[in-house]
């Protein structure tokens, strides 16, 4: 819902209470410290606003109807906290204001210009984030693109007065373009007043209400800039070779006999779609693919609408942000990803209620009808039919289904699984949509996409046929050894004549070309102390290679939230091993250090990080490092996984992935199918861990069965 300023300030003076408790109602949000933030600053802002001029402007509070604080990015998961509507000096304009309820006693400048030590944590500089939420809008908003409308921003903090170590060096320049304000005499009365008014002069009800409808469109321009760096061939760090390449190729005939028409004069008008999948193992290079077509692409000038790399997780997410922003040398470049949640045409928790309420069945199942039925009352999809020219969705076996077998009761964040599979709106919301997968990393409970699934989909959208280009003959991970990727499979099998697995019993006849060959160029190590497995990485380190320590997840990740988990003691850390088995436990170490949800960190190493001056310190799991490689691996094996006597076992008491939590329950309660389950999706996270590496993985066990079976398949 749209407010005038003047009907902002009257609900908060006259009615703070019931606007408080409509936001608690629409975002769901309901705790003293959101209630007070909400006390606390929605006042103070409209102290500010009391400015005679700024009364016909328009105020953005939400993205839904009724009133809520956050306003939602189009096909983004960020939210702004408020933003200001109307016409600026040169036409429309919107102003996004970032309200900060700090106490800022004792916060000094960060390392960085968009890093500053709040309450002694290094976190996003206010400033930066409220940048960040301007560059999506002028490069992503079809709204302010139509319109040409100016987008400014600024932060607010409406309990701190002072904000000196904001402004200071190394922030100065940021902070020229984005200030911020306190919530002291000279900022309330003069500086930030003045700052709105140079930027809003009056209303514009017009550009308010397309605002309010705007959707996600790329900005052309910009899009070629980043295509270009990206398909440069001294910079680009993606190379395509034999089966991908014929890959690439079967995507593009299909984009530009969609998309792209006979002749510049002629725009093609079809409503047909097409649905590709590029099927491959670890290592097969589906990644550099998807780079590739997305920037090739991305370039073709005579090809209409948005190419988006969509993601199925909030690692991989950030993780390709970081990838587009380091090769193109532009932050705003992240805005090129979005997430597989970003197609949910507009179902929520608070439509589900309402459905419910009056009667109408809502399950899961019902997910068609729970469609329709919100189609007919929205006139305005949150993500409309088409919208997206092509999506390039990289590891689509995690994208969420819950109509697959064995998916009743899964969770999904982010995801309103009542509106049915994602992969679905996916086709639905695109024109030209590319599966790249491998059906044997799905290991989580949620991950329940197949091809099977992805052809019926299509089918359903209009889709003639489905074309599926297989990469199983291609290996550039492990030293280019498909030898190892078959010794690997036969080492996760039962012993012969066990089937209960759902794999393929070892065939060691099979598998012996990589050790006759001593490892070919991959090599395979196992330690028997930790300590010399850490020497072995740093020494890789110190010769320039590229390293990292991961393990599946069977320790509890007890360091989650904490600020400094790197400044623990060796009995709070996560790890706390024995060096060599039967020692006392002398060697520790943290999960993957996720500061504000960025799991980019363990891969990317950003400077300044505690991972980038200690490569060694952080242990990644296999949400983590699924779909990226380094050059040497140590894996720690744990105990939830284990060889006894001709087959793998599980136990259960081990398994600390939140996400298998339902097979793991059921498994636990003696399960038989369950255990089986389990089985079959730790074998696939040992599978992801084991095909991480370039040249060489490094093993250490700490359950003694477990390696003596690894090292007879290894003939040691």
């Amino acid at each position: 819902m749209l407010l005038t300023v003047d009907d902002f300030r009257t609900r908060v003076y006259a009615g703070l209470d019931g606007l408080v408790h409509d936001l608690e109602r629409h975002t769901r949000r309901s705790t003293d410290a959101e209630r007070t933030a909400w006390r606390n600053s929605l006042p103070t802002l409209a102290e500010v606003l009391k400015h005679e001029s700024l009364g016909d402007l328009h105020i953005r509070l939400g993205p839904a109807p009724g009133l809520i604080l956050e306003y939602r990015l189009p096909s983004s998961p960020s939210m702004a906290d408020a933003v200001l509507l109307g016409r600026g000096p040169a036409g429309p304009a919107a102003l996004i204001v970032e309200l900060k309820d700090w106490t800022t006693r004792g916060d000094q400048p960060g390392s960085r210009p968009g890093l500053v030590m709040h309450q002694n944590r290094e976190t996003s500089h206010p400033s930066d984030q409220v940048k960040g939420y301007v560059d999506w809008c002028r490069l992503y908003h079809s709204a302010v693109q139509d319109a040409k409308a100016s987008v400014h921003g600024c932060a607010f903090f409406t309990f701190a007065s002072d904000v000196a170590a904001y402004r200071a060096e190394p922030h100065a320049g940021l902070v020229g373009e984005f200030p911020v304000f306190a919530r002291n005499g000279p900022d309330l009365a003069e500086h930030f007043p003045r700052f709105i008014t140079d930027r809003l002069i009056g209303g514009d009800p017009e550009f308010a209400e397309a605002f309010e409808q705007g959707v996600y469109r790329q900005d052309r321009g910009f899009v070629v800039q980043v295509a270009a760096t990206l398909r440069n061939r001294t910079t680009s760090p993606f190379v395509l070779l034999d089966g991908q390449r014929e890959g690439f190729e079967k995507c593009m005939r299909e984009v530009e006999r969609i998309l792209r028409p006979a002749r510049p004069q002629v725009r093609r008008k079809t409503s047909e779609k097409s649905v590709i999948i590029i099927d491959g193992p670890p290592g097969s290079g589906k990644s550099a693919i998807a780079a590739h077509l997305w920037s090739a692409i991305a370039a073709d000038q005579m090809i209409d609408g948005s190419v988006v790399l969509t993601t199925t997780s909030v690692s991989q997410r950030n993780n390709w942000e970081a990838l587009f922003q380091r090769a193109s040398g532009k932050s705003a470049a992240r805005g090129m990803v979005i997430g597989a949640n970003q197609y949910n045409p507009g179902l929520n928790q608070k439509w589900l209620a309402a459905e419910r309420a009056a009667g109408h069945a809502t399950e899961i199942p019902d997910w068609r009808a729970n469609v329709a039925r919100y189609r007919k009352h929205h006139d305005q999809l949150r993500h409309p039919d088409d919208h997206i020219a092509v999506s390039i969705v990289d590891e689509a076996h995690a994208l969420i289904d819950p109509t697959a077998p064995g998916a009743r009761g899964i969770s999904a964040s982010g995801w309103q699984l009542h509106a049915g599979p994602q992969a679905w709106h996916i086709i639905r919301g695109s024109r030209v949509s590319i599966f790249l997968l491998d059906g044997r990393q799905s290991y989580r409970d949620n991950e329940t996409t197949s091809i099977e699934a992805i052809k019926r989909y299509a089918k359903d959208h209009g889709c003639k046929s489905v074309e599926v280009v297989s990469l199983h003959d291609t290996q550039f991970r492990c030293g280019g050894s498909r030898e190892y990727v078959a010794w690997l499979e036969g080492a996760l099998a039962d012993a012969p004549g066990d089937d209960s697995s759902g794999m393929q019993p070892g065939r060691r006849s099979t598998t012996t070309a990589w050790r006759q060959s001593n490892g070919g160029p991959f090599g395979f190590t196992i330690h028997e102390r930790l300590s010399a497995m850490d020497a072995a990485l740093r020494s890789a380190i110190s010769s320039g290679r590229t390293a990292r320590l991961v393990a599946s997840y069977a320790r509890p990740w007890a360091t989650k939230g904490v600020l400094n988990p790197h400044g623990l003691s060796a009995s709070q850390m996560d790890f706390l091993l024995p060096d060599r088995r039967g020692e006392q436990p002398s060697w520790h170490r943290i999960w993957n250090f996720t500061p504000d949800e960025e799991y980019s960190t363990f891969i990317q190493a950003p400077e300044g990080s505690p991972i980038a001056r200690d490569p060694l310190w952080e242990v990644g799991c296999p949400y983590v490092v699924r779909g990226f490689d380094f050059d040497e691996v140590g894996l720690v094996w744990l105990s939830d996984l284990v060889w006894r006597t001709n087959r793998w076992l599980v136990q259960p008491e081990h398994v600390h992935e939140s996400a298998l939590k339902l097979t793991r329950g059921r498994a636990r309660r003696g399960d038989k199918k369950a255990q089986a389950e389990l089985i079959e999706r730790l074998k696939r996270g040992y599978r992801i861990l084991l095909t991480r590496a370039i040249r060489g993985m490094h093993v250490w066990f700490e359950d003694a069965e477990t390696e003596a079976h690894i090292r007879e398949w290894l003939g040691a």
